[in-house]
């Protein structure tokens, strides 16, 4: 595994967790807004 693909896949499981968590809470929000 050379250096750019060790990168990537660093970057893939860090990113991965937190754009799921922010996507989650717009959700979230956007439906607590709206009842």
């Amino acid at each position: 595994m050379t250096l750019a693909q060790f990168a990537m896949t660093f970057w893939h499981d860090l990113a991965a967790p937190i754009l799921a968590g922010i996507i989650t809470a717009v959700i979230v929000s956007w439906w607590r807004n709206r009842k």
